[in-house]
């Protein structure tokens, strides 16, 4: 049996040290309780800390109630704390050594017409109002508040999530040409995430407190991140190359690498059984942020299409340096105990891609396995 070495060793992450390489990537729930943390959430929880994992992503807990892309998203705000302390608190009883960050982000264009409120940075679409300065300025408000919520409930770190067609990915797109301080330049472009991590160094009590965000390194639509202009869709990534150093400048400890946006260019986001090698692009894009990331820890993506396969090319991408963690998103749903069952030599639930887990989200119903519901 394989003992894939490299990924089961140690990693530091910030001033933290991750038990192992395995990353659960952030995969919505749709299961919250008006905003708050049901029990079904918690039971996921716990059973993925049980797995083993060296980090575990919380799945994107929005900063606003009124900006939600599933109608039973959570919601972090102080009068939920008491749901993300206990939460926090059942998966350390479970593994006391799994890191756990907390995805913190705003649903933008991509809140549910519904049941809530779709906003636009830019050229808003019938349906969706265009924030004002002062919006944006309150939502960066919320970003910082949600930050230290997630610290004061036992969290280890935060993700802030500017990938995947968000709102913090459509504030980094050539596309977004706002005329104030939010917009045009790429300087007022990145500054929701220069001033908030700025802001939140300032008030945070723990200094190993971990910082990081996952991007999508290129979306595959016109004017949008990976690409050098507002009118241009092919792929370019000069610019995101720059967001990835002014991370690093900025110290984050960590990049979570992505690309495309589920729902609209999926495929490069979540390879399936019919577009299996885009998951090389996904290794390319980690490889490319590796070497410029500086201290910056990367943990790579798309590793469930490649199913059994996708410990082998773990460990290859991590012994040849092109990425220091490895993230696995549908395979959480499959299996939550994977880490654990792999050093076990036990047998491991793998993900079918059937693409049910994503059916269920579109329909705006609690989501998971339909493979392998247990």
């Amino acid at each position: 049996m394989k003992t894939y070495d490299t990924l089961f060793s140690t990693q530091t992450i910030g001033k933290r040290v991750a038990q192992n390489r395995f990353v659960a990537q952030p995969m919505e729930g749709n299961d919250g309780i008006g905003g708050a943390v049901s029990p079904r959430a918690i039971r996921r929880y716990v059973k993925l800390a049980e797995g083993k994992w060296g980090i575990i992503v919380i799945e994107a807990l929005s900063i606003d109630a009124e900006s939600l892309a599933r109608k039973d998203q959570m919601v972090i705000n102080r009068e939920h704390l008491d749901g993300f302390k206990t939460l926090v608190s059942e998966m350390k009883k479970a593994d006391p050594n799994s890191i756990i960050l907390f995805q913190i982000t705003h649903s933008g264009r991509k809140s549910g017409k519904a049941f809530s409120h779709p906003t636009a940075l830019y050229e808003p679409q019938e349906g969706e109002h265009l924030l004002t300065t002062e919006e944006v300025d309150e939502i960066q408000r919320k970003f910082v508040d949600a930050v230290l919520l997630a610290e004061e409930a036992g969290a280890d770190g935060v993700d802030f999530k500017l990938c995947h067609g968000y709102l913090g990915c459509e504030m980094l797109r050539p596309a977004n040409i706002r005329d104030d301080k939010w917009g045009g330049s790429f300087e007022n472009r990145t500054r929701l995430l220069r001033e908030s991590v700025e802001q939140i160094r300032a008030r945070l009590t723990r200094d190993d407190f971990i910082l990081g965000s996952r991007i999508s390194y290129y979306e595959g639509i016109r004017g949008g991140c990976g690409t050098a202009s507002a009118d241009d869709a092919v792929e370019d990534l000069t610019e995101m190359d720059e967001v990835i150093r002014l991370m690093a400048s900025m110290k984050l400890d960590y990049l979570n690498v992505s690309a495309g946006i589920p729902g609209l260019t999926s495929e490069i986001t979540r390879p399936t059984n019919t577009s299996k090698w885009f998951y090389l692009h996904q290794f390319r894009y980690a490889r490319r942020a590796k070497a410029i990331a500086g201290d910056m820890k990367v943990f790579g993506s798309a590793y469930t299409v490649l199913q059994e396969e996708s410990l082998v090319a773990a460990e290859e991408n991590l012994v040849r340096g092109d990425a220091d963690f490895i993230g696995w998103g549908r395979q959480t749903l499959a299996d939550p105990l994977f880490p654990s069952r792999v050093i076990g030599g036990e047998d491991v639930d793998y993900c079918k891609l059937c693409s049910g887990c994503s059916k269920l989200m579109v329909k705006q119903e609690q989501v998971g396995c339909i493979i392998f519901p247990q």
